[in-house]
């Protein structure tokens, strides 16, 4: 949160939630074309995802500070079809420095998404 900024959300989960979801969204579009080529696929497979891509869409997000998530980080990990994001920020806390917390609270959550590509 920029300093006099205040958007209704302080000391909320909800904004780290949807924004992890979003970005574990746009991770799992990525598809590992290596592994599609060399193994290829049988009907009804679901494509493969690339954790490069998905690492980079992560990182993107991350960067660009979407969402106004001042200090967001992120990492994915990609299991197949599934991407699972990790998302970490600090959030102000009104009257926080009253209760011990003038820093902000630490807030985590974990989205996972699983590609809707098929081929």
């Amino acid at each position: 949160m920029t300093a006099g900024r205040r958007t209704g959300d302080e000391g909320s989960s909800l904004p780290l939630v949807l924004l992890c979801f979003l970005v574990a969204v746009a991770a799992a579009s990525g598809v590992d074309l290596d592994t599609v080529y060399e193994s290829g696929l049988a009907t009804g497979d679901t494509l493969p995802l690339a954790t490069e891509q998905a690492q980079r869409a992560v990182e993107e997000y991350a960067a660009a500070g979407h969402g106004g998530a001042d200090g967001f980080a992120a990492r994915a990990e990609v299991v197949g079809e599934r991407v699972t994001v990790a998302c970490q920020r600090v959030v102000s806390v009104p009257f926080g420095r009253l209760f011990g917390v003038g820093g902000g609270l630490d807030r985590s959550t974990v989205s996972t998404a699983r590609t809707p590509l098929r081929p």
